[in-house]
């Protein structure tokens, strides 16, 4: 009677599991289980650690420059293969037996997958939003709003979670295969060190292997993080550090004017000889130049003449050598039967400047303010540029003209021999060129040379690469989910 009821009780309790669903309810709380008691929470204070270290190297560049980007990306991409790995590495192999004698009794694979699935998303979720909120805390400044949300930090945590999640379900992959943990740990360091080697981002790869990082999380993971941080949007900063670290650095040296002459031989000059140095102008071009130009307007109002007074003329007559000739003329000569002497035109000046009741005569003002304006409206000036607008001032000069010249000139031939000392430190080319425009200048460029087309910042871009890693999941589930179902041939 014992063992009618007991068979009686395994047939009710067969029944009540059947399905799928209430199976994945039973390895869910399974899995709960190992949460508290087999220490999995401890993932979470570790993911923790593993973004404040992070974060310490990343928060002053990260959204700010182009290195800052791309390291940024590397480092997040890290974080979150790091973590979903550690998460399921151990998760299958350490209950192998257990599997198998319970899918020997009718527990089915795809229930125990869906449940580790579900298990893992939300150990995955808490150590996405644990690693935001310490990246917030440690001063990482994401930008406000987001591309394609209204927060870049929930970008970035739906990005960091694909990625997780993605090398969550690898591992389990991996976890399903081994017999062991300590095959499993064993395995795990060579798929880091591949997925990290094989990102793409700061290791260049040769040619060769660059087909290889197309089946890599890490691959898609960096390109989307680099994509929403804007790495083709922002300068690139190392090349301007290194220059400007080189400011007391002596540049240039001792040359010889022929040494200089037989550069314009070179190919570099041959390639530009029609390069126009100096273009043609006509007089109205010139004209307006001209009178745009600050310089120009300030021409205008300087003063070419100005009141002067009697005194003033009458004082330059009596003291300035140019007029010497013109004191010692003789108005009155000297007449001995009149018994007068001789009267000169210093004479007279002096006594007119020494003479108090001259004053009011001397002092009165003659002539006007005129101004370099007023000299071509009088001129007409604007009357006769505008005639002669279309009159060319001169032949546009080439490259190629000036270096022709050079060579062809005897006087600047015969002194080929002649040294030249060219130094000066890289602070006083800056001084020269101006800092400013050579910072953009450098920035610039060296941003064009480094912009990568697979980091764009880009709606279908970023989708693609989130579409990609979703696909990375479902795949290594369904590959754990037939390893486990070939366990039974498992004769260990």
């Amino acid at each position: 009677m014992a063992e009618l009821n007991v068979n009686q009780n395994r047939r009710v309790r067969r029944i009540r599991h059947r399905g799928r669903s209430s199976q994945v309810l039973i390895y869910l709380g399974k899995q709960l289980r190992f949460f508290i008691n087999q220490r999995d929470w401890i993932m979470l204070p570790l993911a923790a650690v593993i973004a404040a270290l992070v974060s310490m190297v990343i928060h002053e560049d990260f959204f700010h420059n182009m290195e800052g980007n791309l390291m940024g990306a590397f480092a997040l991409t890290c974080v979150a293969i790091w973590n979903g790995c550690f998460n399921s590495i151990q998760a299958i192999c350490r209950e192998r037996p257990i599997i198998k004698r319970e899918h020997r009794s009718g527990m089915h694979v795809t229930s125990y997958i869906a449940a580790h699935m579900i298990y893992q998303f939300g150990l995955c979720a808490a150590q996405t939003g644990i690693s935001m909120y310490v990246m917030l805390f440690m001063g990482v400044e994401f930008p406000i709003p987001g591309f394609m949300t209204d927060w870049m930090l929930i970008d970035v945590a739906i990005s960091m979670l694909l990625i997780s999640y993605a090398s969550d379900m690898l591992s389990l992959f991996i976890s399903s295969l081994s017999h062991t943990t300590t095959g499993a740990m064993t395995v795990m360091p060579f798929v880091l060190i591949f997925q990290l080697v094989f990102s793409g981002g700061l290791l260049p790869l040769p040619e060769w292997t660059k087909p290889i990082a197309n089946y890599t999380i890490s691959n898609y993971g960096l390109k989307v993080l680099a994509a929403q941080s804007g790495y083709n949007e922002v300068p690139m900063v190392t090349g301007w550090k290194t220059l400007n670290s080189m400011r007391s650095n002596e540049v240039g040296g001792t040359v010889t004017v022929g040494q200089i002459l037989d550069l314009l031989d070179s190919p570099a000059v041959e390639k530009r000889r029609d390069m126009e140095v100096l273009k043609s102008f006509t007089v109205g071009e010139a004209a307006d130049i001209l009178s745009s130009a600050d310089e120009a307007l300030e021409l205008r109002q300087k003063e070419v003449a100005h009141p002067v007074t009697i005194r003033s003329l009458l004082e330059a007559l009596h003291t300035e050598e140019l007029f010497k000739s013109v004191r010692d003329f003789e108005i009155l000569p000297e007449n001995s039967w009149a018994q007068t002497a001789s009267l000169t035109v210093d004479d007279l000046i002096t006594n007119l400047l020494g003479n108090a009741d001259m004053n009011d005569v001397l002092n009165h003002e003659i002539g006007a303010t005129l101004t370099v304006g007023d000299v071509l409206e009088f001129l007409h000036a604007e009357e006769i540029t505008g005639a002669l607008k279309d009159k060319q001032l001169n032949d546009p000069v080439t490259l190629g003209d000036i270096a022709d010249f050079l060579k062809n000139n005897q006087a600047i031939q015969a002194q080929r021999d002649r040294t030249i000392t060219l130094k000066a430190t890289m602070s006083d080319l800056f001084d020269l060129f101006g800092e400013q425009n050579v910072k953009t200048m450098v920035q610039e460029k060296t941003a064009e040379a480094a912009r990568k087309p697979d980091y764009e910042r880009t709606e279908s871009n970023i989708i693609d690469n989130w579409v990609t890693l979703g696909i990375f999941i479902i795949v290594f589930a369904v590959l754990s989910v037939i390893s486990l179902e070939l366990i039974d041939r498992d004769k260990r």
